[in-house]
């Protein structure tokens, strides 16, 4: 494992207890996410984020509390709420269901809009730790938009790499078609 993960990994691992323990659906999104869809880590972490239904937003903060986190107010709270435990920096970003089936979200990122598929069962593996994450097909649109959004800017190193990535991902059959 790459240094300065495991503490990271053990934050998941916990935040994926808690969560599950309580019926409180999460998707890991952003670089985590991309590595549990690969089955391995790439490279270090900044942080760890993930998607929860804003209708949860208060229980998934009572939940990470309970697990030692601290809330950190750098975030829009109509946004997402930040977290920090053990040094480690996290957050938990809020989406809704739309009427028609899609998700949106609040604040500066309104004009972000996500397809049905974007929360439901898809998972990956970090670590041997097997983690909900935001559909890859889902991931690789939120990066394509990001540019384009009133808010969005331009697509950093990283982001650029993990395009190239998550369409491979894309475009690679799947493991049990003919």
């Amino acid at each position: 494992m790459l240094a300065g993960n495991s503490l990271q990994i053990r934050l998941i691992a916990d935040i994926k207890s808690e969560l599950t323990a309580r019926g409180l659906g999460w998707w890991l999104f952003g670089g985590w996410a991309l590595d549990a869809q690969l089955g391995q880590i790439t490279r270090n972490h900044g942080d760890v984020e993930f998607w929860t239904e804003r209708s949860d937003a208060d229980s998934v903060r009572k939940a990470l509390i309970a697990i030692g986190a601290q809330v950190v107010d750098t975030q829009p709270i109509e946004e997402s709420r930040a977290f920090d435990r053990d040094g480690v920096t996290f957050s938990s970003a809020s989406f809704d269901r739309n009427d028609d089936g899609t998700y949106g979200v609040q604040g500066r990122w309104s004009d972000w809009i996500f397809p049905p598929s974007s929360f439901g069962d898809s998972t990956g593996e970090l670590d041997g730790l097997v983690v909900p994450t935001m559909s890859v097909e889902r991931m690789l649109a939120m990066k394509e938009q990001y540019a384009s959004l009133r808010n969005g800017g331009p697509l950093r190193d990283k982001d650029v790499h993990d395009i190239a990535v998550l369409t491979t991902l894309v475009d690679r059959p799947h493991p049990n078609s003919s």
